[in-house]
């Protein structure tokens, strides 16, 4: 997240619109300047030229840094079924992660914010370790204060992850069907849905 879309977030907006609103703002602020230079120009072509060249640069160049996601524009999950014993008694996330993966890594980040809008959701980290050592990771978690627990391989995270790390699985209260996001599907639109729920 940009200083440009934590300034939108921290009005309260949610995750979507604080990633769309940077781009509606440049938008109409380019709209205003080719406005201004319309009134100055004589020629017709020219004005509507710079009309649409400052009407669009600035959302251009500020998509070419900060571009939208798939995952912004869709919320692409995926249900899996879980066993009784798996429910949850309260709405839980927890992310699937290996010790030393560069995206579980990056995935910190947007949790941390996460975490500071919804405190009362419970946020787990597993950590998949056959050796219970948590790699690059641990110490980031230890450092956020986030929980953590290490798991071992098995058939159900197998059917949960299907290979894919960080795995973003979301436990809704006493519901045995829990939404499940890999990396390229977990965005703003996942994070309004958790939110919602």
């Amino acid at each position: 997240m940009n200083s440009f879309e934590e300034l939108f977030f921290s009005l309260g907006v949610s995750w979507q619109n604080s990633v769309f609103l940077p781009f509606v703002f440049l938008l109409f602020m380019g709209f205003i300047t080719g406005f201004l230079f319309w009134r100055k120009i004589k020629l017709v072509y020219l004005k509507w030229f710079l009309l649409c060249l400052f009407s669009i640069m600035p959302a251009g160049v500020y998509f070419a840094f900060y571009p939208i996601y798939h995952s912004d524009v869709n919320n692409d999950f995926r249900v899996v079924q879980v066993d009784s014993a798996s429910v949850k008694s309260k709405s839980t996330l927890e992310i699937i992660v290996l010790p030393n993966c560069p995206f579980c890594l990056k995935s910190i980040e947007m949790i941390v914010e996460l975490r500071k809008r919804n405190p009362k959701l419970p946020i787990v980290y597993k950590i998949l370790s056959k050796k219970v050592k948590g790699g690059d990771i641990e110490p980031q978690l230890k450092k956020n204060q986030i929980d953590y627990d290490f798991i071992s391989n098995n058939a159900q995270l197998r059917k949960i992850t299907k290979g894919s790390f960080p795995t973003f699985v979301f436990y809704r209260k006493g519901i045995s069907e829990v939404k499940v996001w890999d990396n390229n599907t977990f965005g703003t639109m996942a994070l309004d849905d958790i939110e919602a729920s």
